[in-house]
């Protein structure tokens, strides 16, 4: 009767648990389309291949949702082709805030404590993305330091960037009307 070698070996649990952290090896197309996104431009190719080999594809159509806002957000997409429009407010009445394009990523809110998106995000047309679970790109941001380090600060930049174009905004829509805080302040 044979016997399954791999069955008696005391490294197998090993193998195993080393499988979680190894990610698939990616292809140069992928790691050059990563290497011009907004959250990985300026990470060395080693370490854009390290996010790459999380991607997953996806195919969307027009009108599909992608997230909705006040939900967890479990996944980044990273848009390959196609628009993407981020809503807030009413879902009878939503209020488009910004259209995501190629070589964006979104929603960065999945790097919030905890993850909750603050749009809703449908397609605007057919297109396709790469998606990264967020489990795992927080992993490989543990692993590699540098690049938790560089994709948190790009994502710190995006979002003083949105905060400050919202506030502008808003500045113009409301020029006239003092809306400074009547009691104990925060910062608006």
């Amino acid at each position: 009767m044979p016997v399954d070698s791999r069955a008696e070996s005391p490294y197998v649990g090993v193998l195993r648990t080393w499988s979680i952290m190894l990610y698939r090896s990616p292809s140069a197309i992928v790691t050059h389309f990563l290497a011009e996104v907004d959250l990985f431009q300026g990470l060395s190719i080693r370490h854009v291949e390290r996010v790459a080999a999380l991607c997953e594809d996806l195919e969307f159509k027009e009108g599909d949702y992608l997230g909705h806002q006040d939900e967890p957000g479990d996944r980044l997409y990273v848009v390959r082709s196609g628009e993407v429009t981020a809503t807030t407010g009413a879902r009878e009445k939503p209020l488009v805030v910004r259209t995501v394009r190629e070589h964006e990523a979104f929603p960065v809110a999945i790097f919030f404590n905890p993850p909750v998106q603050v749009t809703t995000a449908r397609a605007a047309t057919d297109g396709s993305a790469f998606v990264i679970p967020r489990v795992r790109l927080m992993e490989l941001c543990q692993l590699e330091p540098r690049i938790g380090l560089h994709v948190f600060s790009a994502a710190c930049g995006i979002l003083a960037s949105r905060y400050r174009y919202t506030l502008d905004r808003l500045a113009e829509v409301v020029s006239g009307v003092d809306i400074s805080p009547s009691g104990d302040g925060g910062e608006v």
